[in-house]
């Protein structure tokens, strides 16, 4: 689990009392020691290219985007993520304060990796990212 620790969570959410808690949470949990958080999920590919001028690897990167805001939703920005082409492959993780059955089948049909509902716990946490091969991989290390 150290090799987690290395990840940068890149939370999109337009809810600043979400990204406080959900920062308060995985840091106080232990699970991240990177987290950025960008309020427009219209800005989020280029929150990704400053992240990489800065030296940060892309392969670092995990995303936990909110579906629910109000200029561009969750499901158009996993869109935007799935099409480009260099941050296609980065994995993302849904977020929600529903636990509506079509909002999690269209997010995984759109290509995210996982799908939490909010606010979550750590247990449930690992249980949305095991499955994904990059972060499994660092979770076995």
């Amino acid at each position: 689990m150290s090799n987690l620790l290395e990840s940068t969570l890149v939370m999109v959410d337009d809810n600043i009392d979400e990204i406080f808690l959900t920062r308060r949470q995985v840091r106080k949990d232990g699970i991240i020691n990177r987290f950025i958080s960008e309020k427009k999920p219209e800005k989020l590919i280029e929150t990704l290219d400053e992240l990489i001028g800065t030296g940060i690897e892309k392969s670092s990167f995990l995303i936990l985007l909110d579906i629910n805001m109000p200029r561009s939703d969750g499901f158009e920005t996993l869109k935007k993520i799935r099409a480009h082409p260099e941050y296609k492959d980065i994995p993302v993780v849904m977020l929600s304060a529903s636990d509506d059955e079509a909002d999690m089948f269209e997010s995984f049909e759109l290509g995210s990796d996982g799908y939490i509902v909010k606010p979550f716990s750590a247990d449930e946490f690992f249980a949305a990212v095991e499955n994904i091969p990059r972060i499994k991989k660092q979770l076995i290390q």
